[in-house]
């Protein structure tokens, strides 16, 4: 509003004071919704009644200036001395002014019998004194220099209805902290009971965990209990006799192959060059180069008629200049040396391989299921037990959490009780 009204003087206003005990009162949880609605009860009533007061302070207020509307109404302000032109615009913002007046202060402002009326008066009451100042400034200058007498009680007489009315807005201001205050308290007393909640579940959460992992212990003990007894048992003592002879045959075979490499050593040179002249046909070929790498590898006996024929064949380059040595005689002695043992060779390594065979038939006909499967339900519930523990430390971590929590959930209580009843309280809550 803009029609020259000066600045308010702040109005100091002070609560109705409650009684403020020195000591701290010592009071129970399920108390306190009786406190706060005890308070809002209270503080209602004496809202209702100060409101009350300043609307029948402010309703004559509201008659006077429909008394100066009326008024100006009436007085014709010497048309004769205006000008025309000025005698319109004088009309139309004294007939503007004077219908606002009328229409927003032509009815009582509505009583006040309890909290619920407040809103209403004041809703009705603003409405009213802000469309009055918007009117009044708007031929602000017109009422001014036309009507200066009615200009200078309609200002003075409006200022002081909206301090009044200001007043009120602080009245419900004040009232408006404590409901917050109310609805802060019932706010930290929901989140103490979710708390509490959520600290049940955890705990019962934390009761089945360890619950089962008693029980996956339980299992543990047991599965391992099974393999003890079957790796002491007479069948599989001899499962690990035959898996050690067998992982023998590793070191066994490597000594025969080194024998027989070696042997096949002594004739290297003729066997080497004779691969490369030889003229047979590619079985027999890829027979020599093999005879020639790694011998044992072709050592049985449905190869011997073909190593025969190659050795022979080595000595008969020899004899023909076609496989050149440096000592014939020496060369050709290896070779029938060679020749001459291959029935040793092929006993020696068919041995080997009979005896390696046998013991592999033998490890593959004990049954290792049980052993096998026992096992792997031992780690699945060790797998499991880590699990557990990884979500049991969780669960302790927040119950913890949650726990050291409700104290300071309490103390925020006791000073927003404060803050509302001007009391001390400290509350007792039951134990857990």
């Amino acid at each position: 509003m803009v029609f020259g009204w000066g600045k308010k003087k702040k109005v100091e206003y002070e609560e109705p004071a409650e009684p403020v005990n020195s000591s701290p009162q010592n009071i129970k949880l399920d108390e306190i919704p009786k406190i706060l609605n005890d308070i809002v009860i209270l503080r209602k009533g004496t809202l209702a009644s100060e409101i009350k007061s300043h609307r029948n302070r402010i309703d004559p207020q509201r008659e006077v200036i429909l008394k100066i509307a009326n008024e100006l109404s009436e007085d014709e302000l010497d048309p004769d001395k205006l000008d025309p032109h000025f005698q319109i615009m004088v009309n139309r913002g004294k007939k503007e002014v004077i219908s606002a007046i009328k229409k927003e202060f032509g009815n009582p402002f509505p009583d006040i019998n309890n909290a619920d009326d407040v809103m209403r008066f004041k809703k009705a009451s603003t409405i009213g004194i802000n469309k009055v100042g918007d009117m009044l400034g708007k031929h602000s200058k017109v009422i001014h220099h036309f009507a200066p007498k009615y200009s200078k009680k309609l200002t003075n007489d409006l200022k002081e209805l909206s301090d009044d009315l200001k007043e009120v807005d602080e009245l419900i201001d004040i009232f408006n902290m404590t409901e917050n205050s109310v609805q802060t308290i019932n706010e930290l007393l929901s989140s103490r009971e979710k708390t509490l909640e959520k600290l049940s579940k955890r705990e019962l959460r934390v009761n089945e965990l360890k619950s089962s992992l008693a029980e996956k212990n339980e299992n543990i003990t047991k599965f391992e209990n099974e393999i003890k007894d079957i790796k002491n048992s007479p069948d599989y003592k001899e499962y690990t006799n035959v898996k050690s002879q067998l992982s023998d045959c590793d070191s066994e075979e490597a000594k025969i192959r080194h024998h027989i490499n070696d042997e096949f050593t002594k004739i290297s040179r003729p066997l080497g060059k004779f691969v490369h002249i030889s003229s047979h046909d590619k079985e027999l070929k890829d027979l020599t180069a093999t005879l020639a790498s790694s011998p044992y590898d072709v050592l049985d006996t449905p190869n011997i008629p073909g190593i025969k024929n190659i050795l022979d064949s080595i000595n008969t380059g020899i004899d023909s200049g076609s496989v050149s040595v440096k000592d014939v005689s020496k060369s050709k002695e290896g070779v029938d040396e060679i020749k001459n043992s291959l029935p040793s060779f092929i006993n020696t390594k068919a041995t080997f391989e009979s005896k390696k065979k046998n013991l592999v038939t033998k490890l593959e006909s004990f049954d290792l299921t049980t052993l096998q499967n026992t096992e792997k339900d031992l780690k699945h519930e060790e797998n499991n037990i880590s699990d557990i523990e990884s979500k049991l430390k969780s669960f302790e971590d927040e119950t913890l959490e949650l726990t050291n929590s409700l104290p300071g959930i309490i103390r925020q209580i006791e000073m927003n009780l404060k803050d509302v009843t001007s009391i001390s309280y400290i509350v007792s809550v039951e134990p857990r």
